[in-house]
């Protein structure tokens, strides 16, 4: 029975579980759903020993959001969806309560729990890049060894992946042990990150990268620019023949104008990644103002019959109908009101002062990171996204924050 007792209480324990629930992430949901379960229930009897709860304010920020997913259904336009929007968002709750009931947990575990995640991705990449290499021999179409294609086999969307491989390389490049199998492991987060072809985490990720050599100080130095200018160079060549520079090129067609004023659109509008978002702004503002929802919101998961609507009397083609706004703001303010809106803004001001409380860099990646997969995927309402973002938020808040006040249990 003691033995339990301390496998309950021990850091490493609640580490591999962390770690197990972020591994999960690429797999189909099941074992996702089944590994935050044995979280949380981990976690629950954990509490049940210690009986103290680690009281951290941070916590309000994910469960207040929930809160509020709860109070839309008061005026929620589709309850039924609602219901079942709320059961999809229920991580925004048991994800902190886990933190709440977890012991302590330390700066190494923190760091055994990320480099266990990227060694994983490493290990997920060389799986996909395999089954498409072997497809591709099979076939001939290169489609498959790029973007969505390139996780079809699991029917991943490729910008959620790329923003886990975008965290995940960062670590190793900024906090892993220099060693060969580091190095090895890093270079294949690389390449698969250029292989999933999304602009705005390969832009990005190389930003975090030059931001963090030159706040580390580390850009200076002859070997660091040898090595910065290598990895320019493989970029440079990856954009050159990857679809990278076609969807680049595409944006560059963009009519703003057009998308913004256009009354009526054929069902073969020659759409770009920044003109479709765009479009998404636009209805939403259209929405919010007809149906006066700008303080209240839709409720949660139950914004898509609008959008389909508008979508519909602007003559979009008709597989438009299953895309949501595309953008975690907007969707916040659609469902929720302002108040969700500024709930989305609270959680990334949040993950910006504990960069700056602490000046752990990995936070200014993760806020970097965050903010911009925000602006291009609503990240957090998709159980992949919700999961990765309220792991990484959890583990921030429970080793960063500043000494809590902890509550013993009667």
């Amino acid at each position: 029975m003691q033995r339990i007792k301390e496998l309950l209480l021990a850091e490493d324990t609640h580490g591999y579980l962390l770690a197990a629930l972020l591994i999960s992430l690429p797999l189909p949901y099941a074992f996702s759903s089944i590994t935050t379960i044995v979280l949380v229930g981990i976690a629950f009897f954990s509490f049940l020993i210690h009986k103290k709860i680690t009281w951290k304010k941070a916590y309000w920020v994910p469960v207040g959001l929930f809160l509020l997913m709860v109070c839309s259904l008061l005026w929620s336009e589709n309850v039924d969806k609602s219901i079942r929007g709320l059961e999809r968002q229920l991580p925004f709750l048991i994800i902190p309560l886990a933190f709440l009931f977890m012991p302590a947990l330390s700066k190494e575990i923190w760091k055994k729990i990320l480099y266990r995640f990227a060694v994983a991705m490493a290990v997920f990449a060389l799986f996909f890049m395999a089954v498409a290499g072997i497809k591709y021999m099979g076939d001939g179409n290169r489609e498959g060894l790029f973007y969505h294609g390139l996780v079809s086999v699991f029917n991943l969307n490729a910008i959620y992946i790329s923003c886990m491989t975008a965290l995940s390389l960062l670590y190793m490049a900024f906090y892993s042990k220099r060693s060969w199998f580091n190095i090895v492991v890093a270079a294949i987060l690389f390449v698969f990150l250029l292989l999933l072809s999304s602009k705005n985490m390969v832009i990005v990720t190389l930003f975090c990268g030059f931001i963090g050599l030159w706040i580390s100080k580390r850009f200076f130095s002859k070997k660091r620019v040898i090595i910065v200018s290598g990895v320019a160079l493989v970029a440079l060549v990856a954009f050159l023949f990857s679809p990278l520079k076609q969807r680049m090129e595409e944006e560059l067609t963009s009519n703003v104008k057009e998308v913004m004023t256009w009354e009526k659109f054929n069902r073969v509008y020659p759409w770009t990644g920044t003109t479709i978002r765009l479009f998404q702004a636009r209805i939403f503002y259209e929405m919010a103002n007809e149906n006066d929802t700008f303080l209240s919101g839709f409720g949660i998961n139950a914004s898509q019959e609008k959008i389909v609507e508008k979508q519909n009397h602007y003559n979009l083609y008709w597989g438009y109908n299953v895309y949501n706004f595309h953008n975690q703001y907007i969707q916040a303010f659609a469902e929720l009101g302002i108040l969700g809106f500024l709930g989305i803004l609270l959680l990334l001001f949040m993950i910006l002062k504990g960069y700056l409380n602490t000046k752990e860099l990995f936070l200014l990646f993760f806020f970097i990171i965050m903010a911009s997969v925000f602006v291009t995927e609503s990240y957090i309402w998709r159980q992949r996204g919700m999961l990765h973002f309220l792991v990484l938020f959890g583990l921030m808040v429970k080793v960063f924050s500043a000494p809590p006040k902890q509550i013993e249990a009667r």
